[in-house]
């Protein structure tokens, strides 16, 4: 039986708008689940609920593909 793989996009991080921080590992961009779209709570200014990256559907630290 074949595993669900979840795809994900990269998009530029909201709190550095690219210059890389510590919520995008310094490397400017984050991986969402698709259709990328802005965090509901904050609209892109960065929370809690979407990590201070501002964007809704974030790649957990442990979703990896393996």
């Amino acid at each position: 039986m074949a595993k669900d793989e979840k795809k994900y996009v990269k998009v530029r991080c909201c709190h550095c708008e690219g210059a890389g921080c510590i919520y995008c590992d310094k490397t400017g961009e984050v991986e969402v689940s698709p259709p990328a779209c802005l965090c509901p709570h904050c609209e892109g200014v960065g929370c809690i609920y979407c990590g201070f990256t501002g964007w809704a559907g974030l790649k957990g630290k442990y979703d990896d593909e393996e």
